[in-house]
């Protein structure tokens, strides 16, 4: 048996996904990094390891079922059943008309935003529940509770929720803590990229957001970070918005009544 606890991180080589295995490496575990990023996941992996920390990294792409199932079957088989599974990885999209949008591009980010994230927790998760203990987070979206038009993007991110809280009622059972964050306009290197590329607005982020910021990658990382410890141990089925007030902030601008 393994003589130290490991968290798999998906979507580990750049973003949130990085920030999960900064932190978990940091704080001792044995991290497993997966990517379909080779280059940057090894990248991330080394980094740590010239840190004298426990880090791995293996090339998943999550669009295959037989890739995460080979990927989940490996990582069980030389570190047993995680401590935490953290369900980062995923791609964005930028917005579109419902009647504008390819099919093509709905499909792709089903595939690997939702299907993705339900083949690493089945697979996973069994081993999990088997061990009888164990702790998975997927990641949502400020979209989980806002309309947008990032259309595929939302759809998928409303499903994650409702994925999270039936994979929490069924597990809880045997031991198995499953929740999800939605972190909010966070400032990772694809964000920055679509600030760079006239994508997306900073001004307008940091005045809708009550904290008047942007969320830091590494923060997500702490909120996971706790609802993975024993902190957290009576927390199960829950999805944490991680926005610096946006959602509270672009509910209370709205309202027909403003204060004088």
């Amino acid at each position: 048996m393994p003589d130290k606890e490991t968290v798999v991180v998906t979507g580990a080589a750049s973003g949130i996904g990085e920030a999960c295995a900064l932190r978990f490496a940091r704080d001792g575990y044995c991290v497993v990094l997966a990517d379909v990023n080779a280059a940057g996941g090894a990248r991330i992996a080394d980094e740590l390891r010239d840190e004298k920390l426990d880090a791995h990294f293996r090339q998943v792409d999550l669009s295959s079922e037989e890739n995460v199932s080979a990927f989940a079957a490996a990582v069980i088989a030389e570190h047993g059943a995680p401590h935490a599974l953290v369900n980062a990885g995923g791609i964005l999209q930028n917005a579109v008309r419902v009647l504008d949008m390819e099919i093509a591009e709905f499909d792709r980010l089903f595939q690997i935003n939702v299907r993705g994230t339900l083949l690493a927790s089945r697979a996973f998760g069994a081993a999990m529940c088997e061990a009888g203990r164990g702790s998975i987070i997927n990641l949502c979206s400020l979209t989980t509770f806002r309309s947008s038009a990032q259309v595929a993007y939302t759809v998928g991110k409303s499903g994650l929720r409702g994925l999270t809280e039936s994979m929490a009622a069924e597990w809880g059972p045997r031991g198995v803590r499953v929740n999800a964050v939605a972190p909010g306009y966070t400032l990772t290197q694809a964000m920055q990229a679509r600030i760079d590329s006239g994508q997306r607005d900073p001004d307008a982020v940091i005045e809708r957001s009550a904290l008047r910021r942007f969320v830091k990658p590494s923060e997500v990382a702490d909120a996971i970070s706790f609802l993975c410890s024993n902190d957290a141990a009576a927390i199960t089925g829950v999805t944490l918005p991680i926005d610096c007030g946006w959602l509270v902030t672009t509910a209370y601008q709205a309202y027909a009544s403003q204060p004088q």
